[in-house]
């Protein structure tokens, strides 16, 4: 193959992984949020809705997470050659959750505790 053909092929790869790299990072999450909360500084009303809102966010999130994924492209040359690759992972981790789904299931637990400790969950 000629090599005028693997720069446009390579510009097009490395510009389409930036977009989905971009497109990946956005604002802040609504588990983003949540996990900043002190929820010991809360009032009862406060900590049972936050509750409810980390359980809403973790039904939320497990819909659409399917674990966490990466995107890798490479370039070389040897000899009289070049070459291009482009690998894509998905770590599943272990139950599919992604780490930001096992932080809110945590905080959720945690938050359960505290609730506990204040009389507003039966032991």
């Amino acid at each position: 193959m000629d090599r005028k053909f693997y720069a446009p092929l390579a510009f097009s790869l490395i510009l389409c992984g930036l977009v989905l790299v971009g497109c990946m990072s956005g604002a802040p999450s609504e588990a983003t949020f949540l996990l900043e909360q002190d929820y010991l500084r809360m009032t009862n009303t406060q900590l049972v809705d936050y509750e409810q809102r980390l359980s809403d966010e973790l039904v939320s999130s497990s819909r659409t997470s399917s674990g966490d994924v990466g995107i890798g492209l490479s370039f070389g040359s040897w000899g009289s050659g070049s070459g291009y690759g482009v690998r894509t992972d998905q770590s599943l981790a272990g139950s599919g959750e992604s780490s930001t789904t096992r932080e809110l299931r945590f905080r959720r637990d945690d938050v359960r505790n505290e609730m506990r400790r204040r009389g507003l969950l039966p032991e």
